[in-house]
């Protein structure tokens, strides 16, 4: 099931002067930052930097997306898969995770995360929707 937002995101095309910006201007706990991506944490909650080249051909490019945590992550992409969803490519595999991407009805980008080694856990929950009876 879905419990928990993993963390949101924002694109940025500097993470130099986003870093500046987040971390001098706002006052944010910057947790790391590892090439194209930087992680806040500000009360309790992550708001993540991703460094992309906008172009203005590519909407979603501007969007914010809010990230929810999938244990396992196959499983709930396939259960969402039943309920009518449609996913922006494929499963992106990364040292730091899993991650997926799909739109609600309105054509906001939401995303699916699983942390590095979470679908080998016991004890995690169904997919969202669904009962451990």
């Amino acid at each position: 099931m879905l419990k928990k937002i993993a963390y949101t995101f924002y694109p940025v095309t500097d993470m130099d002067r986003a870093l500046e910006f987040y971390q001098n201007v706002l006052g944010f706990n910057l947790l790391f930052r590892q090439d194209e991506w930087a992680e806040f944490e500000i009360g309790g909650q992550r708001l993540a930097l991703h460094r992309e080249n906008k172009t203005q051909n590519d909407p979603a490019s501007s969007r914010a997306i809010v990230s929810f945590e999938a244990r396992p992550i196959e499983k709930v992409i396939d259960f969402l898969k039943t309920k009518g969803v449609h996913f922006i490519g494929p499963l992106e595999v990364y040292p730091y995770g899993k991650l997926a991407t799909f739109m609600d009805p309105d054509d906001n980008l939401l995303g699916l995360y699983e942390p590095p080694g979470a679908s080998t856990r016991r004890g995690d929950s169904p997919p969202c929707g669904q009962r451990n009876d």
